[in-house]
């Protein structure tokens, strides 16, 4: 792959092999672990909402190990594969591998912001700071179902009504020892771009199901001729997107559209043309204003008391009725990421064919044996020991 894909990278962590009397082998290493992504989904990354959500699964197949996975998303809301890695298991080394790595070659942006569970494993990784997360600036943030879980699973309790109305001090000091940035939309400046959950890729592990049965160069290859059959599609859809003229995804639109609306139903009270601040008054009935509902709309830092305009940064109807009032375009507001174009050019690059195998070079490098500690020790799929919860409960369509 790195010899006739441009743009692989391939990073490959291996130790030593000894024979049984301690003897170091010549020319043989040991599989341990592995790192990879394609030129494509670096180039488009750099087009997606700066947002990358991490998490590992477990493989099925003769081998234990976990499977980690980065995904981001476009700017039409569509799922955006990255990077992958096979490890040991969720340690500490095998997450710093993985976060090292996917910083170094696909997420050197600043700014950005990290979604995970609150694995101890993650958190340490990230907070190296030789893994590069601190150097540009980032943010890690925590998926909110697993907090609610943490929170059920520390407290024991399933009357969480009881809790929330009553708050006693044990479940009162569990939450206060969370800091605020990490997990309420509310403190998190607009950083998660309004994503609470890592659904995206606990979307992807089911997508993942079957090729984690497979070995490691064939699930290797596998996710090569899904990511192309991916970029293949899409990147055709965008491409007739690109010639319909359109500035803007459909998506986007539609929620501008609902925004416009509401956004007749606002009247401006008070505004400060030099520094683009609004206060933004509700109409009632016979274009009566409530007197203690109106809205602080901030056009230059893009801000908005209702919080929607710095959460999921397009405009909303609050500041749509102040640009209204200015005759200045709202859509001057929507950030770049949701342009048609845009889209098109996280998709633009093309996965080429892999010659066969009568075509490669010659290997020359050291002999790669399997784990032997690895290795399965009863026939069959093994039990899972993974406590089930909403999060793995899909529901069944009808036929």
């Amino acid at each position: 792959m790195q010899e006739h894909l441009p743009g692989t990278v391939i990073e490959l962590e291996t130790l030593p092999a000894y024979l049984d009397d301690g003897t170091q082998i010549s020319g043989a290493r040991i599989f341990h672990r592995l790192f990879w992504v394609f030129q494509p989904s670096i180039r488009g990354f750099a087009y997606c909402k700066p947002i990358v959500q991490v998490d590992g699964t477990w493989l099925y197949g003769k081998y234990r190990g976990t499977l980690l996975m980065a995904v981001a998303q476009d700017g039409n809301g569509n799922i955006f594969p990255i990077a992958y890695a096979l490890v040991e298991g969720e340690t500490g080394g095998a997450w710093s591998f993985f976060l090292k790595n996917l910083r170094l070659h696909v997420t050197p942006q600043s700014d950005l912001c990290l979604i995970s569970d609150r694995h101890e494993s993650i958190k340490s990784a990230y907070n190296n700071p030789d893994n590069g997360w601190q150097n540009p600036p980032s943010v890690h943030v925590y998926c909110i179902r697993h907090i609610a879980q943490n929170f059920m699973r520390a407290i024991k309790d399933k009357d969480l009504r009881k809790k929330v109305v009553n708050m006693d001090m044990k479940a009162f000091n569990w939450i206060e020892n969370l800091p605020r940035e990490k997990w309420p939309r509310a403190y998190d400046g607009g950083r998660r771009w309004g994503h609470m959950i890592t659904n995206l890729v606990e979307s992807l592990n089911s997508v993942m199901k079957e090729t984690r049965n497979l070995p490691i160069t064939t699930l290797v290859r596998s996710t090569y001729f899904r990511m192309g059959t991916l970029f293949g599609r899409r990147g055709h859809n965008w491409t007739k997107m690109l010639s319909s003229k359109k500035d803007f995804t459909d998506n986007c639109m539609k929620e501008m559209q609902k925004e416009v609306e509401k956004s007749h139903s606002y009247n401006v009270l008070s505004f400060d043309r030099e520094r683009n601040y609004f206060v933004i008054q509700e109409i009632v009935n016979n274009n009566e204003c409530r007197p203690l509902t109106y809205y602080n709309v901030d056009l230059q830092k893009q801000t908005c008391d209702c919080g929607k305009f710095q959460t999921f940064h397009v405009p909303c109807s609050h500041a749509i009725a102040a640009c209204s009032h200015v005759r200045l375009n709202y859509q001057m507001f929507i950030p770049p990421v949701f342009r048609v174009q845009n889209i098109f050019k996280v998709y633009e690059q093309s996965f080429i064919g892999v010659p066969k195998e009568d075509q490669w070079t010659p290997y020359q490098g050291d002999i790669l044996l399997h784990n032997e500690r690895m290795r399965r020790n009863k026939k069959g799929r093994p039990n899972s020991t993974r406590i089930r919860t909403k999060m793995n409960t899909v529901k069944k369509i009808k036929r």
